[in-house]
């Protein structure tokens, strides 16, 4: 095996039969030209970039920072391992470009929030907790301090990337539009939600659920008429509260939601109320 071309240290491009691969591992091209041959001891990742823009992947291993791909190829073979599935080969370009873009930022103090933090957090859950892990890694390494929520963008990167095709705006969708209810709640009775209790994560899981059902075409819930009555007078805020939500998915993803769905939503809503944080909105 014949280098064809040296990204970096640890990166190069070979060409077998005119077919490219970027093989990857440490110091794999230190001190190594075109046309050396390759160290199979040094061989950590192989694979042909068929995927679209792989030209960009090639050019971010030459443009970025060796501890920015060194921290995104650990990120992502820690993640393969945890989660137990190859990624699309897509992440060694999203992640590391990604990375790059944080840390950046991070030197720089500039702090860009993302307002869907809690919603991939939950969504996510698996992929969040590798993000976790990621971020104390980066922030050891690099001696930098990123947002709470960065643990959120890469969740998102790494879940976009088991996709067979991967999609952002996507994986983004169902996130986007629970983040949007909440705030609609938080909205009407002018308090905070709190996320991490139990209340709010059953009335996420019904949402999910809920989304789900509409994206394919299915039934909603149904709920008896003498308890739809009751839900409608006991909890009559929390109905009107779910009514306005319901009116917007309606509007938003051009679906119906009967009033039997509403009244569930309204119960779910109601159990969340006591948890509610005190604050201005």
């Amino acid at each position: 095996m014949i280098i064809h071309k040296v990204l970096n240290n640890n990166a190069i491009v070979t060409k077998e039969q005119g077919q490219e691969r970027i093989i990857m591992g440490p110091g794999i091209a230190f001190g190594k030209k075109k046309k050396d041959p390759v160290d199979p001891s040094k061989i950590e990742k192989m694979f042909i970039p068929s995927f679209e823009n792989a030209e960009l992947f090639k050019e971010i291993l030459t443009t970025t920072p060796l501890e920015i791909i060194d921290l995104s190829e650990q990120i992502i073979s820690y993640a393969e391992g945890e989660l137990q599935t190859p990624f699309h080969d897509y992440i060694h370009v999203s992640l590391t470009d990604h990375l790059a873009h944080a840390v950046r930022l991070a030197r720089e103090n500039l702090v860009v929030h993302n307002r869907l933090a809690e919603e991939i957090r939950l969504l996510y859950t698996a992929e969040y907790k590798i993000g976790a892990w990621a971020v104390a890694q980066i922030e050891q390494t690099l001696a930098v301090v990123l947002p709470k929520e960065e643990a959120a963008n890469i969740a998102l990167h790494l879940f976009n990337a088991r996709q067979q095709h991967p999609n952002m705006a996507t994986a983004l969708q169902t996130a986007t539009l629970l983040n949007e209810l909440r705030e609609q709640i938080e909205s009407f009775f002018g308090q905070t939600i709190e996320t991490t209790s139990m209340t709010y994560y059953r009335f996420f899981t019904h949402m999910k659920l809920v989304l789900a059902r509409i994206e394919q075409g299915q039934t909603l819930h149904d709920m008896d008429d003498v308890i739809l009555s009751a839900v409608k007078t006991r909890y009559a805020d929390a109905f009107r509260c779910a009514e306005s939500m319901a009116a917007w998915l309606e509007q938003e993803l051009k679906t119906t939601v009967p009033d039997s769905e509403v009244g569930y939503m309204a119960l779910h809503v109601e159990r969340i109320r006591p948890d509610l944080e005190r604050s201005e909105l």
